[in-house]
């Protein structure tokens, strides 16, 4: 099979390593990759959806993998289908689900699926006069896409009003129709789920846990991802059983029911209370990143035949293996200032001291190569993946080899997987 996966970090390095391995693969592309994708695939510079669909037309590859969720929301996949290429990743109405925070509580609603109570305002003075009613820990959150930046875990009052004057007097994300749900905080442990389905069935994928503050003890600010390990510790048989019947088997009833149309992969991010209950508190509608990088590495199947199962809707063929007696853990190097201010062209100069194999990956997301130096060009730089017998063995690697990565400008966080 021809390939074409669709985005430039360590997400789509973490796909393009799965489908590379599969004896199916005959020929990857990336659009528009990185300096390591390009080790694995050939990439080609071009980031423009028409640019996209037009080169695609030209290579007319069997499978094309979206990654990101902008394109995602910007109906890619749709276009894709409608010139009758199979694509993994929904269309815009699928993808709304995570483009729209109002539209998944409204979907929660519609199907019983346990979640955070909430109210919409779209604008600062209705957000504020609702808060002012408000006391105690509150959740504010962006409703369009903000790169994993959009949710404000607020535990005051004065907190909660700044977060909205954020977004719609300083207008962060929106220069217009700017749009909050303010929830109720819920308390617990955060697990990410991924179930992959082709509309008809589904088929349960892994699991992991996330560290989204960039500070240790989970201090700071949030981020798109400092780490994750992977299965999620907290996932037990019990636990599993509910998320199965209360979110995974509603949801996949929601879309059949609403007549989404839905090829690729659906995250669920769920908080676990003290009792053991699952809430879902949010959906993203394609792989986590960093998630993918930790899980990706404790798959046995084969990934390509998954994928393209899913996209010509014969995942009832399909099948999915974990090597479930191992751990993995991803640990993020960022560039120091992330997520506020940063350089970029900072040089990292001893990579090529670290051989990739299937116990131990880094993974790029922001690094090109200018003659002979590798820069960087982003927030979150390298994911440094490590497979082992326990968290301790894979924490033990990652950092490691952290230490001994040689950049000025590197930072990460100490702490990921240390409670395990």
């Amino acid at each position: 099979m021809n390939v074409i996966v669709i985005g430039s970090g360590a997400r789509e390095h973490a796909l393009c390593r799965l489908i590379e391995k599969s004896y199916l693969c005959e020929k990857l592309y990336c659009f528009p990759g990185n300096f390591g994708i390009s080790q694995i695939a050939e990439c080609k510079n071009i980031s423009n959806s028409d640019e996209i669909i037009e080169e695609c037309q030209k290579i007319n590859p069997d499978l094309i993998i979206i990654g990101p969720e902008n394109y995602l929301s910007e109906n890619l996949a749709g276009k894709l289908r409608k010139l009758n290429f199979n694509v993994f990743g929904p269309d815009d109405h699928g993808a709304k689900l995570e483009s729209s925070k109002e539209f998944m509580k409204e979907f929660c609603k519609s199907h019983n699926i346990p979640t955070a109570r909430s109210e919409t305002f779209t604008t600062f003075e209705s957000a504020k006069t609702y808060l002012e009613q408000r006391n105690g820990s509150i959740v504010v959150k962006y409703d369009g896409l903000a790169a994993g930046k959009g949710v404000f875990v607020c535990t005051n009052q004065q907190e909660a009003i700044d977060a909205c004057s954020k977004v719609f007097e300083e207008k962060i994300f929106s220069k217009e129709n700017n749009k909050v749900v303010i929830e109720d905080f819920l308390e617990g442990k955060e697990l990410s789920f991924f179930t992959i389905t082709d509309g008809k069935n589904y088929l349960n994928f892994s699991s992991a846990q996330d560290y989204k503050r960039i500070g240790d003890n989970d201090t700071g600010p949030n981020t798109g991802g400092m780490g994750t390990v992977s299965p999620a510790p907290i996932l037990n048989d019990k636990l599993m059983e509910r998320i199965q019947s209360q979110i995974i088997e509603k949801t996949i009833n929601g879309l059949k029911i609403d007549e989404i149309d839905f090829q690729g992969v659906l995250f669920f991010g769920i908080m676990v209370d003290k009792e053991n209950n699952p809430f879902l508190l949010e959906y993203n509608t394609r792989f986590g990143d960093p998630e993918i990088q930790s899980i990706s590495l404790r798959l046995n199947s084969d990934f390509l035949s998954l994928a393209h199962a899913t996209a010509t809707k014969n995942l009832e063929y399909a099948d999915i293996e974990f090597d479930s007696d191992k751990k993995s853990i991803c640990l993020i190097l960022a560039t120091s200032g992330y997520p506020n201010q940063y350089p970029k062209d900072t040089q990292i100069r001893n990579l090529n001291e670290f051989p990739n194999d299937d116990h131990f990956y880094i993974f790029h997301a922001a690094t090109k190569k200018i003659d002979e130096n590798i820069l960087t060009n982003g927030g979150r730089v390298l994911s440094l993946v490590a497979l082992g017998n326990t968290y301790e063995e894979c924490r033990n690697k990652v950092y490691q080899i952290a230490e001994k990565i040689d950049w000025d400008q590197k930072y990460y966080r100490k702490d990921i997987g240390a409670s395990f």
